[in-house]
């Protein structure tokens, strides 16, 4: 079924920044909907994300509830997954389950609206990550393990646990976990850019992933993120208050222009010889190649509201021969 609506224990908290870093990567949240029907949900997120959104009845459950709703926003003529709506099953009680991972809240710029509409539903969040990113790395991997071992992510006298994810040993796509989400609390310093497929990509996002485990999230956590943010561990703070030019380029437009670069490099390192064969034939022109080649569509790691954010391609050429 195809459903598209006619038109489009608490967080400990820290002192809030006049400028918001902090962005929402993930939201869970459950509420009762009482008279509320999935055509209504879909047509509200319609109106805070400001574009179309529809929902296809995936025929199954999910997350323990016994029916499920897959939403997708659309992103100029293309569509983009953006989380899903599950519902139905006793051992739920009545409550529905909205989840918008990172594709779904990069397509969100009205976080006000969205907790004006959960407050409205007397909301429960159970999941909400916030991320803050460095794009020229000002803090980085292992600034992260620096601050660790001085102590500045130990707020109760016990330090948090650590882990480690990546290839540490050639310094490769690392993330190094504090805290554990299955106590409700764990940051992620990660190698952002390297993710994302560029080799020397300085790009290092710290992100918080708050759970509902013996602690209330509330919902002012969507419109006062850094404040959500920085109380989450000690050091946390004092990275918002340096003026070390966090988020003043504009994330969804790198990361566009990383993701795009990377092909870039892929197809002159597997295609760049033929093309410089074709490129001798007698009547070869530019905009014929690309005709013949090109697909319509978006490749599985592209992710389109990245492309929608406008990155240039100055910007994805100069990033394709600093890789190259």
């Amino acid at each position: 079924m195809n459903m598209t609506p006619t038109s489009p224990r608490p967080v400990t908290r820290g002192e809030s920044t006049p400028t918001q870093q902090a962005k929402v990567d993930w939201l869970n949240c459950t509420f009762k909907p009482d008279e509320l029907t999935v055509e209504e949900v879909i047509f509200k997120l319609s109106e805070i994300m400001a574009r179309p959104v529809s929902g296809i009845d995936e025929g199954k459950g999910i997350r323990g509830y016994s029916k499920s709703v897959a939403l997708f926003a659309h992103v100029g003529s293309r569509k983009q997954a953006i989380g899903f709506l599950g519902f139905g099953g006793e051992a739920q009680m009545g409550t529905w389950m909205l989840s918008i991972p990172g594709s779904g809240c990069s397509l969100i710029d009205n976080w006000q609206a969205m907790r004006d509409w959960l407050e409205q539903l007397n909301a429960k969040v159970t999941r909400l990550d916030l991320a803050v990113d460095f794009l020229n790395g000002e803090y980085t991997v292992d600034d992260a393990v620096t601050f660790y071992r001085a102590g500045r992510f130990t707020s109760s006298g016990r330090p948090p646990a650590t882990s480690q994810a990546g290839d540490w040993l050639n310094e490769k796509e690392r993330t190094l976990y504090i805290g554990k989400a299955k106590n409700g609390k764990v940051l992620r310093a990660y190698e952002k850019g390297q993710q994302l497929g560029q080799a020397n990509s300085p790009w290092t996002r710290y992100e918080v992933q708050f759970g509902n485990r013996d602690r209330v999230i509330p919902l002012e956590a969507l419109t006062e993120r850094d404040k959500y943010f920085a109380g989450a561990y000690p050091v946390l703070k004092d990275l918002l208050d340096n003026e070390c030019g966090a988020e003043k380029i504009p994330t969804k437009q790198t990361e566009g222009e990383v993701t795009l670069s990377h092909l870039l490099v892929h197809l002159r390192r597997t295609y760049g010889k033929a093309i410089d064969v074709m490129h001798a034939s007698e009547g070869f022109e530019i905009a014929s190649l690309v005709d013949e080649v090109r697909v319509i569509g978006v490749p599985r790691r592209v992710n389109l509201s990245s492309v929608a954010a406008g990155p240039t391609w100055s910007g994805v050429c100069d990033l394709a021969r600093k890789a190259a």
